[in-house]
């Protein structure tokens, strides 16, 4: 059975740290140095990080399947009139092609739109084609393509994809 759980509390953030590590690695090898994994990581998991998006109003949610973690996203207001960004969204491998990627997606669709957002807009890597694949079959489109220097001579080569709610 698949359930949502909302993290509020810092340390309630490990378990995401967690889940990463195992998904990380293994989603990006095949696209991205090892070298900038790593960075990645740190630049975007590390407690301070994410307890000051938490702090900042980031929404952190857990997906679980019979009470196991099985994935993750978060999600904030963006700075587009009546746009919410979804920042992460991952979920293990084990759990690929079960339709739960999509139900994460319907929850973070809910949840933007109860707050009152009408459109979800995300970043991709422009090589992650299954992600990409997923996301058209959630009503996504790409809206734009970028290239953004994330420091340490790392890039993001992403699409922006964008959904209404």
């Amino acid at each position: 059975m698949l359930t949502f759980e909302k993290l509020t509390d810092p340390a309630s953030l490990q378990i995401i740290r967690d889940i990463a590590a195992d998904i990380w690695p293994e989603t990006f090898a095949p696209i991205l140095a090892p070298e900038q994994i790593s960075y990645m990581m740190n630049m975007m998991y590390s407690p301070e990080v994410m307890e000051d998006e938490l702090a900042s109003g980031f929404n952190f949610e857990i997906a679980r399947i019979d009470g196991s973690p099985a994935g993750y996203f978060s999600w904030s207001a963006y700075d587009l009139p009546q746009t919410a960004k979804l920042h992460k969204l991952y979920l293990l491998s084990r759990y690929h092609g079960k339709k739960i990627g999509s139900a994460m997606l319907d929850q973070v669709a809910m949840r933007a739109k109860e707050a009152g957002f009408s459109k979800l807009r995300l970043n991709v890597n422009k090589y992650n084609d299954k992600a990409i694949r997923a996301y058209r079959r959630n009503n996504f489109i790409t809206v734009e393509s970028v290239k953004i220097d994330i420091g340490g001579g790392f890039y993001m080569d992403d699409f922006v994809m964008e959904k209404e709610l």
